[in-house]
């Protein structure tokens, strides 16, 4: 699926295509939410088929198209963060681990099943470990005939520099806000008269989701989740105790209530540096903030904020999540 705020990126791998330009090793990156992995599974859908459209689209009707659609075809390969095998944790670590490169390049090295390109794609390739790393370089570095990867990842500052080297750059920045708008009322019409939301809910959607369409999506389907955040965050003003809420957040996945700590702790820090008509992105709770921003500790909640930032870098170790976010609870508490 090619989204409307991809068409740059898509007009440009139109070109070439066209031109038999194509690199070997292209890396979609940006913001969590827009659609990279849609947009790689588009092109390895093209790349594919035996008789793409003229605007270079799969047909979605000749044999190959069918095996893609089935998710059977013998020339797309697709790889994407696995817990360990012999884990047992609850919440294991996900990592693309050195054996399934090495798996991975052993199939690229093979012949095309149907005599064409034959096409890998990485999603969250920042989670590739070390070692998985430098196996991965020598394909990068001598790909055989017809061999595309796509990397995608929300985060390249964790790629190694020797990975995003040897990759072409396709870069996706964040829609304006009358594109996403229009998109996000396009696909809820469809979902029926119990996805109906206001104007003002779809941009706090999007606020929440730093402007990208398909995690604002999420957030309107996950009203549980924001509701537990908010009743945990201003438990202090209610007069209930945050800790209470620390074994409803391990349920949600450990980056996202990280984030959602840190988007608070903006808003926090732009009503204590600018005053109460400062912008935030929490704009429903505003005046929950506004009573937390009159008791706050400025260099207290910029420790805090360094700790949400240093937990987040470091999201990839396995920790006891009940106890991490009792101790968050308490510091935010302790502002």
């Amino acid at each position: 699926m090619i989204y409307p705020w991809q068409q740059t990126q898509w007009h440009q791998t139109r070109q070439l295509l066209q031109s038999e330009r194509l690199p070997h090793a292209l890396l979609l990156h940006g913001n969590e939410g827009l659609g990279k992995t849609d947009f790689a599974r588009s092109l390895a859908s093209t790349l594919l088929c035996r008789q793409p459209a003229e605007d270079q689209r799969a047909c979605g009707s000749c044999s190959t198209c069918d095996l893609l659609a089935a998710g059977t075809h013998p020339d797309l390969h697709y790889l994407k963060p696995t817990a360990a095998e012999n884990s047992k944790s609850k919440n294991p670590v996900m990592n693309i681990r050195i054996d399934a490169i090495r798996r991975l390049c052993d199939k690229l090295n093979q012949t095309s099943q149907f005599s064409g390109y034959r096409v890998a794609i990485l999603e969250q390739a920042d989670k590739l470990t070390s070692s998985a790393a430098n196996s991965l370089l020598k394909t990068l570095e001598e790909p055989g005939e017809k061999v595309v990867m796509i990397l995608v990842t929300a985060k390249t500052y964790r790629l190694p520099v020797t990975i995003r080297s040897r990759c072409q750059s396709m870069r996706f920045s964040v829609p304006g806000e009358q594109t996403s708008l229009q998109w996000l009322k396009q696909y809820l019409s469809g979902s029926g008269p119990s996805s109906d939301h206001d104007d003002r809910q779809l941009q706090q959607a999007l606020k929440l989701a730093f402007g990208s369409p398909l995690s604002a999506l999420l957030h309107l389907q996950d009203m549980e989740y924001q509701q537990i955040i908010s009743e945990a965050l201003t438990a202090s003003i209610s007069g209930n105790n945050s800790l209470d809420y620390a074994a409803k957040l391990v349920k949600f996945p450990k980056v996202k209530t990280l984030e959602s700590l840190l988007s608070w702790t903006s808003d926090l820090s732009r009503l204590v540096a600018c005053g109460a008509d400062s912008m935030l992105i929490n704009e429903q709770h505003r005046d929950m903030l506004q009573s937390l921003a009159q008791k706050v500790n400025q260099q207290r909640l910029y420790r805090f904020q360094d700790q949400l930032n240093f937990n987040i870098l470091h999201s990839t170790i396995a920790v006891n999540e009940q106890l991490l976010w009792e101790n968050l609870l308490l510091s935010w508490d302790n502002l």
